[in-house]
């Protein structure tokens, strides 16, 4: 009987003790759970280091504080971690719409293609070009918030296993986002991860340490604790230095942080820079009709603890209906109390609009971008041109080249405006696949076809040295798919794609073209800068979008491709509304019989008044006759 209470006893124990242990293990942190003040707590933190030591000044060696260890003990980490930021290498998680890739640009070889973790239609994930989790950090870190990819060093081949302990992981960089100090430095975060010194990004560009020296000159052996001495003794280690005055007399750090991120600390990632303007540059170009009136980026891109972030398009999730075009401006009329006019948003009253252009236009193809033109606009963004890092190419013809507001249809049926990439890379083609070939494997080959033409040779040269690409005759492209063949022979058959083209050698070895699937654009759409009702298309009449001239219709969508003769073409806009061109040109050219219409319109009332009143009159004369002839 004892032994029997004793087992009952030790059972209960175990469970109890299990119970409590997933209680605490699922008990919200101190940092994640608010108690309704709307103020941001004041951090005056210690900061501790990857391992989880706290960091003193007078340590030896001083080491890098860790964001994650640093934050990790009032925020729940591991949940952020699956944030829209940082979940992209997640497969489970839905890719959702697609967007901005990362897009790998080599100009020796003229590619430009699109990547991304993200299963989207048209882009080429990482490994399929042999990107790695430390290669795509290298191309891709200067404009990443650290996280997801740049943590997972398992992925790699022994060949960079040791950099990864040199260099350390890129955690998430919660300073990136969040901070609210002036100091904080994301161009300098970048110039951190380009010297490898991945561990020391963070800590460089908070503004409370200066980092120096490179991981990345260093040899597979070095240690951080023990420093083995480099080869070269010019090489300098990595390290940090803080600065003493930034800390307390118990040792603590204050950080200027903020709720909600600050709009600066966005732009770093999500700047567009149109060069096809005059006004381009920043001071003469108007912004968004949302930030002038004051608003955060985050009053729309909202998320919470999860970082979920909120893309602002309708359909994303129920929670954001009210963070929609439609839902701050328009609301839900079922709804049981008012939901539109969020943070004071106009109603628009859209008078004379027929309801079918809101079936078949989204709110952001009459309102947003750039007032569009007889041609697209060539534009940079952050994340394809490294805007303000240091160190950038700054001229307008710098790879990869794109090109925008393109009118696209989407999915939804709707019609809004995009940006665009026409893809430009080497591959191989069995049957209907194909396998992009990494640059790196062609440069070679490319050199030696530019060197071989004694005549653009210099030229080309000088455009690759400006972000350019090199001019490549069909001569130069058929030299390099022979070679291709004849040192891969089983990988499949040499085809470049370019111009919504693939370019391959038939059985004579005579140079061909077909329109490929592979070569058609990569396009996502966007929303800002949102232009106010005044400047929206139509304001000006139906000749905005229906004239025979109109760009929403006509306009002439730049094909950018490196093939000499073939450069700087163009399609029209229909081609990517999927109208046709038959219709929009009939529909458009009735316009020009619309004031006819009107005027005769004009004169059949007139007539049928006159008409009308001589009648009218006629009857009244006819009434007073045969009443008098009565009387």
């Amino acid at each position: 009987m004892l032994r029997k209470n004793f087992t009952i006893y030790l059972l209960l124990g175990f469970s109890v003790f299990f119970w409590g242990t997933s209680i605490r293990a699922q008990k919200a942190k101190l940092g994640d759970v608010g108690d309704g003040s709307r103020t941001t707590p004041v951090h005056v933190i210690d900061l501790y280091d990857e391992e989880g030591a706290v960091i003193r000044l007078d340590d030896r060696p001083v080491l890098p504080f860790s964001t994650k260890q640093t934050c990790n003990p009032c925020h729940d980490y591991g949940k952020i971690s699956s944030g829209r930021h940082f979940n992209a290498s997640d497969p489970t998680v839905d890719p959702g719409r697609t967007g901005e890739p990362w897009i790998l640009v080599d100009p020796i070889t003229a590619t430009q293609i699109p990547v991304s973790q993200r299963n989207w239609p048209g882009v080429y994930q990482p490994q399929q070009l042999g990107l790695t989790p430390w290669y795509f950090l290298q191309h891709f870190g200067r404009q990443m918030p650290g996280g997801g990819i740049a943590e997972n060093d398992s992925a790699d081949g022994p060949d960079v296993a040791m950099r990864w302990w040199v260099s350390g992981k890129y955690e998430i960089n919660c300073l990136a986002c969040h901070s609210g100090a002036a100091e904080q430095d994301q161009a300098g975060c970048a110039l951190q991860l380009a010297r490898q010194n991945y561990r020391w990004a963070a800590a460089a560009a908070s503004g409370i340490a200066t980092a120096h020296g490179s991981a990345k000159a260093m040899p597979d052996n070095y240690d951080i604790y023990y420093g083995v001495a480099p080869d070269d003794s010019r090489d300098v280690p990595p390290g940090i230095e803080y600065h003493t005055a930034r800390f307390n007399n118990k040792g603590k750090v204050f950080f200027d942080l903020k709720r909600e991120a600050p709009n600066n600390r966005c732009y770093f990632c999500h700047s567009t820079k149109d060069i096809s303007q005059s006004t381009a540059e920043k001071g003469r170009a108007d912004e968004d009709v949302h930030l002038q009136a004051g608003m955060q980026c985050v009053d729309c891109h909202r998320n919470g603890l999860d970082h979920q972030m909120t893309r602002g398009y309708e359909g994303e999730n129920n929670n954001a209906a009210t963070l929609t075009c439609k839902g701050c401006h328009t609301g839900d009329k079922n709804n049981d109390k008012p939901t539109n006019g969020r943070f004071g948003a106009p109603r628009p009253k859209h008078a004379g609009i027929p309801p079918v252009h809101f079936e078949r236009l989204s709110c952001t193809a009459c309102h947003s971008g750039p007032w569009p033109d007889k041609n697209t606009h060539q534009i940079k963004t952050s994340r394809a041109h490294g805007l303000g890092t240091q160190g950038i190419k700054k001229t307008a013809d710098v790879m990869p080249y794109l090109t925008s507001p393109v009118f696209v249809k989407e999915k939804s049926g709707k019609i809004a405006p995009h940006k665009l990439l026409w893809p430009t890379f080497w591959a191989f083609t069995n049957g209907d696949s194909i396998a992009p070939i990494s640059p790196e494997r062609v440069k070679p080959l490319a050199l030696w076809a530019i060197a071989a033409d004694t005549l653009t040779d210099s030229t080309n040269y000088a455009r690759i040295n400006a972000g350019n690409w090199p001019e490549f005759t069909p001569q130069k492209i058929s030299g390099i798919l022979d070679t291709l063949g004849k040192k891969f022979p089983d990988e499949g058959v040499p085809t470049f794609i370019s111009g919504g083209f693939a370019y391959q050698l038939d059985t004579t070895n005579q140079l061909t073209k077909k329109e490929s699937p592979a070569g058609q654009p990569y396009s996502w759409a966007f929303a800002h800068d949102v232009r106010p009702a005044s400047q929206s298309l139509g304001v000006r009449g139906c000749s905005d979008c229906h004239d025979s001239g109109s760009p929403l219709y006509f306009g002439n969508v730049t094909v950018s491709t490196p093939v000499t003769g073939e450069k700087m073409g163009s399609k029209k806009m229909t081609a990517f509304n999927r109208l046709g061109s038959v219709y929009p040109r009939v529909f458009a050219f009735s316009f020009l019989f619309r004031p006819w219409l009107k005027i005769l319109l004009l004169l059949s009332v007139l007539i049928l008044s006159a008409v009308f009143i001589l009648y009218f009159f006629k009857g009244l004369d006819f009434v007073i006759k045969t009443m008098a002839h009565k009387e």
